[in-house]
């Protein structure tokens, strides 16, 4: 949680209102975060082969898996909506895909309570493998097919890149959580 509640309207002091307006921005990181990344997408790469990982497909991952009520499945549609428009796939692809990965991640969460590291790294995988295969035939069904190869390329680089996307991730979380007020109740 980034936050705790703050106390009822009403009961807050001038100055406690002031400063929970002002902490609202906080809930708006993790989806500036994500378009942050969908925009790092385009960033060229000195490689003969297309492999920049899917930054904003992980990013959304994590947000879903750190906080699931800050990464709803509407806001990775939104998110995707942005990640189509800024690479100019076909307006729909990534948002779809974006949109049901972080439901899926959400019910992953609530179904496997206790879990590790490992399994997360895995079940990322295979949400990025799932994306990623499922976007060759939505890119077919609008008409621009896309060879498997270089999408698969971008699997590995996804998975390889897991660990350090999710660990500044934590680190914004965990900096948000420090600087986040504290409301005296009563």
């Amino acid at each position: 949680m980034i936050a705790p509640p703050p106390p009822p309207a009403l009961l807050m002091t001038p100055d406690e209102r002031r400063r929970w307006l002002l902490s609202l921005w906080r809930y708006a990181v993790p989806a500036l975060l994500c378009a942050l990344l969908a925009a790092l997408m385009l960033a060229p790469l000195p490689l003969p082969v297309p492999a920049m990982p899917n930054l904003a497909l992980m990013g959304v991952l994590a947000w879903a898996m750190l906080q699931p009520g800050l990464m709803p499945p509407w806001l990775g549609f939104v998110i995707g909506v942005l990640a189509d428009l800024l690479s100019g796939v076909p307006l729909g692809v990534n948002a779809t895909l974006f949109a049901v990965a972080a439901g899926s991640i959400r019910l992953v969460d609530a179904v496997l309570v206790d879990r590790d590291h490992r399994f997360d790294w895995l079940a990322v995988g295979l949400m990025v493998l799932a994306c990623t295969l499922a976007a060759g035939p939505l890119m077919a069904l609008a008409g621009r097919p896309v060879p498997v190869l270089p999408l698969l390329w971008q699997v590995l680089t996804s998975l390889i890149a897991w660990p350090l996307l999710l660990r500044a991730c934590v680190a914004v979380q965990r900096h948000l959580a420090r600087t986040a007020p504290r409301w005296s109740h009563g």
